[in-house]
């Protein structure tokens, strides 16, 4: 099949008549999301015309190198309201195996583009949209204690935020406190899998208890509000227990330690660090969804490349000649 065969029908919204159900387009390979219908098909090019009218009524309507450039962002989940995700790309592929077993003659000239769309979208995924799973506080905190934090945590909270960054605290004991201890045993409770719940030590709630605590951790979270009386303790606490094998304080109840008993403590970090690298990894993440949309469109540049020379999807080499194909393309 030539790659001016190819069409591609997208409607957004709830989706309507089945995939293929009337019209030039009964062979098509349909895919049925929550927020999309859309349909593939490989259809000769004297039937093009006809599919673009009744039978295709609010649908976008791509072909060629455009519709084989739109399957990728889609397939890539560049097409998605959460940018980069997966399921789309599961969803594709059990659409494509269920239209080869129902339609075995037009699987067959569809086959070679979509073989190609799963190897591209391989690629590209691989390259730019791996790992691009959304900023939580969770993640965030972890990132800010470093990847896989070294010793033993100390958890201060037992509200919804500690609840969110105690799942992102699993490299080793956590150490939980609260002022109503009762909460902390709750939030322990929470936790799936017996596993979870045995690397977590609840802290008596007693002043006592907690310095101890802040002496045997390597590592402190705070998600409770700032206590100056409380945290003069806690912060002496901190520069006793320091040496040179480092350890960090992350207080999200603070924006910043000027005024603060934290104020001087290189390692410290507050609310506003932790937007900082929110702020960090967005800019990031953008910048690779970029990459990643215009991959798709060399990628489809080069299908179209290959289509031109006779070539099979994908089997063509090209040299630094073609590069020129490129520029007139908009991205």
């Amino acid at each position: 099949m030539a790659l001016s065969d190819l069409i591609v029908l997208n409607r957004k919204g709830a989706s309507g008549p089945a995939a293929g159900s009337a019209g030039p387009l009964h062979s098509a390979c349909g895919i049925s999301t929550c927020l999309r219908e859309v349909r593939v098909a490989a259809l000769p090019a004297e039937l093009h015309p006809s599919a673009t009218e009744s039978a295709t009524d609010g649908f976008e309507r791509f072909r060629g190198v455009d519709a084989y450039r739109f399957m990728l962002l889609l397939a890539c989940g560049l097409e998605s309201e959460i940018a980069g995700e997966t399921e789309i790309l599961g969803q594709i592929k059990d659409a494509w195996r269920e239209h080869e077993s129902a339609d075995v003659q037009a699987a067959t000239a569809l086959r070679p583009w979509m073989q190609r769309l799963l190897q591209d979208t391989k690629e590209i995924r691989s390259e730019y949209v791996v790992g691009l799973g959304s900023a939580t506080y969770g993640s965030l905190v972890r990132r800010l204690l470093g990847t896989e934090p070294d010793g033993t945590t100390l958890l201060l909270g037992a509200g919804q935020l500690a609840e969110a960054v105690l799942p992102y605290l699993d490299t080793g004991t956590v150490l939980l406190w609260n002022r109503h201890v009762e909460r902390a045993r709750a939030l322990v409770a929470k936790q799936r899998g017996a596993a979870a719940q045995q690397r977590i030590r609840v802290v008596d709630d007693t002043v006592d208890a907690e310095l101890a605590a802040w002496r045997e951790a390597r590592n402190v979270v705070i998600c409770i509000p700032a206590d100056p009386a409380r945290d003069v303790l806690r912060a002496r606490a901190w520069k006793q227990q320091r040496t040179s094998d480092g350890g960090r304080v992350l207080h999200l109840g603070i924006e910043s330690a000027v005024g603060t008993a934290w104020e001087g403590i290189s390692s410290l970090s507050t609310l506003r660090d932790l937007f900082a690298l929110r702020d960090t990894q967005a800019s990031q993440r953008e910048a690779l969804l970029a990459r990643a949309r215009r991959a798709c469109a060399d990628k489809a540049q080069l299908a179209r490349l290959d289509d031109a020379d006779g070539s099979k999807p994908g089997s063509a080499n090209h040299g630094w000649e073609d590069l020129a194909v490129f520029q007139s393309f908009s991205y």
